[in-house]
């Protein structure tokens, strides 16, 4: 039968270096045969500005006709070859491997871009992030064994798209309502491809919320490039305020666009948000 159980091993990346050895552990000796602990998965996810996850999914099996006990580990991690942290973690609560038996585990490395710098050129836009370790478990006969690991997986140093109002075109505004087109401009910073698979967008005229949804259309983004986005909109006055009246009959109009945005791109899917306030002119249009 085949069990799994879901372990949260955290690892953050910090420029200081530290090792911990417990004792009688760095003498243990060799599980390789018994358990094997192979990597199912690997993803980023909370990719931001500052920093994202790398998040490993490994499996240790268990070969043997014995149970073995999970207690702690050790981890080396490392970027684009250089050494940013060690540590030994001994585990509060032990994990169980049945003889025969597997579980999953989750093991997420959060990196933070100002911890990089060392390791990375200015302009380069991706890093290689390397995981090595050793897994230590106590036997049936209390003997500590170990057994070693690896992960490794490519990242990017991501930049968040820049959003770029144009001039507000209007083509009716009158006592009772308005009629217009809001446009904007998603500007890709980075060297690689971002296909949007998901657009939603709150737009606030002023303070208030005019439009909430999504927006269809073509949305990659080659590197380097522009895409603009035309949002064609019909107020009522009567409906929803004469506020925004007041705000489109000004020479500059504000707005607040937030943006939720899930692209794909050769890291997978990057999920990210936007926010720009801005005023901008108007144009008439017929």
């Amino acid at each position: 039968m085949y069990q799994k159980k879901l372990i949260y091993l955290l690892l953050i990346i910090q420029t200081a270096l530290s090792v911990f050895v417990i004792g009688g552990e760095s003498m243990a000796a060799s599980a390789a045969r018994n358990l094997v602990i192979s990597l199912q998965e690997k993803k980023i996810t909370e990719l931001s500005p500052e920093g994202l996850t790398l998040s490993f999914y490994p499996a240790i099996k268990n070969n043997s006709d014995r149970n073995y006990v999970l207690i702690s580990y050790f981890y080396r991690v490392m970027i684009n070859g250089q050494n940013f942290f060690e540590q030994q973690v001994s585990l509060d609560e032990s994990v169980t491997i049945f003889s025969r038996q597997s579980i999953s585990l989750l093991f997420p490395v959060k990196i933070s871009y100002q911890y990089l710098p060392a390791a990375l050129s200015e302009r380069q836009q991706q890093a290689n992030c390397l995981v090595t370790g050793e897994m230590f478990f106590r036997n049936e006969k209390n003997k500590v064994e170990k057994a070693p690991f690896t992960f490794s997986m490519e990242f990017p140093i991501f930049k968040l798209p820049d959003i770029i109002f144009l001039p507000l075109a209007v083509k009716d505004l009158t006592l009772g309502g308005a009629e217009f087109t809001f446009s904007f401009q998603l500007k890709n910073p980075n060297p690689y491809d971002l296909l949007i698979k998901d657009l939603r967008l709150e737009l606030c005229l002023g303070n208030r919320l005019i439009y909430q949804g999504g927006l269809a259309g073509d949305k990659a983004l080659e590197p380097g490039g522009v895409k603009t986005f035309h949002l064609p909109l019909m107020l009522d006055f009567f409906e929803m305020g004469r506020e925004l009246r007041d705000d489109l009959e000004k020479e500059l109009v504000p707005f607040i666009l937030k943006a939720h945005i899930t692209a794909d791109s050769a890291w997978g899917l990057l999920p990210f948000g936007l926010e720009k306030s801005d005023s901008v002119k108007k144009e008439q249009v017929h």
